[in-house]
C-alpha cells in the first residue's frame, strides 16, 4: 500500500467519523444522527440527581423542592416543576419555571432560583400534570 493510499484512506475514515449519519424513519423522513463527545456530556448533571433537591433564593431561604422536569413536545424548552409549601404535596402547590432560571452549583449541591420567595411562587398558576 502506498503512502498516498494510506493518507486517502485515513482522510476518508476521518470524514466518515465526523459527518452526521443519515437514516430514514418509517414515514420516510430524514433523521440526522451526530457524533457527540460523550466524555463532555458525562460531565453534566443527571436530572435524577436534581429531583427532590431543595430550591433556595439568594438569601438561602428554602422556597421549594424540585419535583420533576417537563420537556415541551418540540424539545426546545425544559421546565422544572417545583413543589412549594408543604413538600409532601398535602398542602403545597406545584409550579413550573423555565429550567434556565435555576442556578445550579454542583459542588455545593445547591439550586437557587434568583429573585424568588415562597410567597411569590405561591401566587403563580398551579401546575397540574397532564398524565
Amino acid at each position: 500500500m502506498t503512502i498516498k493510499s494510506i493518507v486517502a484512506a485515513s482522510a476518508l475514515a476521518v470524514a466518515v467519523m465526523l459527518s452526521p449519519v443519515w437514516a430514514k424513519t418509517a414515514s420516510g423522513q430524514d433523521v440526522s444522527l451526530v457524533t457527540l463527545d460523550v466524555k463532555d456530556i458525562a460531565k453534566g448533571i443527571r436530572a435524577e440527581n436534581l429531583k427532590m433537591r431543595m430550591v433556595t433564593n439568594e438569601q438561602g431561604e428554602r422556597i421549594g423542592k424540585i419535583d420533576d422536569f417537563i420537556f415541551t413536545p418540540d424539545g426546545t424548552q425544559i421546565f422544572a416543576v417545583i413543589a412549594v409549601g408543604d413538600y409532601t404535596g398535602l398542602s403545597g402547590n406545584l409550579i413550573a419555571v423555565p429550567f434556565t432560571t435555576l442556578k445550579i452549583d454542583e459542588r455545593s449541591s445547591s439550586v437557587v432560583l434568583p429573585g424568588a420567595s415562597r410567597a411569590d411562587l405561591l401566587k403563580l398558576p398551579v401546575f397540574l400534570y397532564k398524565n
